[in-house]
């Protein structure tokens, strides 16, 4: 699932970041901010972050605008936040909020992650789609929708990565079915070739 898989990327990114002995920190959020893990670089710390990981329930309704703000205000020392999320929520709010974590001059890196069924739509029989966050059930007849959806999917994700791209925040879309270890291993490298140049 995309909450299992945004959890490893997580605890790798904790891990690679601890190993360097730098510090690292977690924050789990909903519509508010679960857990706050401030940074810190012991072997011990990592452990905490994997605990919480591990123990986190998959969340319900999300706003994430305004957990930015609260957590844009929150975080005083200049840092390097990652943020892993599909980011289906208010897309003008999400885009506010991390307008501000650029004007606390913090360097924000977004890694959406998204499963290839949101994207490539395979489906051909009837489905019975379950709403989140409080939205109706509704069978479906998915030949009939699948090109307006799915234009209305690459419209949702380009939205995302040209607000990325003012703001000048690093993104990447990390599908569940890519690697985990090629999909960090890109990121990585990319954050490496922008930092040195």
């Amino acid at each position: 699932s995309k909450w299992e898989y945004g959890r490893l990327v997580a605890a790798a990114l904790a891990y690679v970041v601890i190993k360097q002995q730098d510090a690292a920190g977690l924050c789990t959020v909903s519509d508010k901010v679960n857990d706050f893990l401030r940074p810190a670089s012991q072997p011990t710390h990592l452990k905490q972050i994997y605990y919480t990981l591990e123990n986190t329930p998959v969340a319900g309704e999300s706003g994430l605008g305004k957990v930015f703000h609260e957590l844009a205000e929150r975080i005083n020392r200049r840092s390097l936040i990652i943020i892993i999320s599909d980011l289906f929520d208010d897309l003008e709010s999400v885009l506010l909020g991390l307008k501000h974590f650029r004007h606390r001059k913090h360097d924000v890196s977004l890694l959406q992650v998204i499963d290839p069924a949101e994207q490539d739509f395979p489906f051909q029989e009837p489905v019975l789609f379950h709403g989140l966050e409080n939205l109706p059930e509704q069978m479906v007849e998915p030949r009939a929708l699948k090109k307006a959806y799915q234009e209305e999917f690459e419209k949702f994700l380009k939205t995302v990565q040209r607000g990325c791209r003012d703001l000048k925040l690093d993104y990447s879309l990390i599908r569940t079915d890519q690697s985990l270890d090629v999909a960090l291993s890109a990121f990585l490298s990319h954050r490496q070739s922008r930092v040195g140049s």
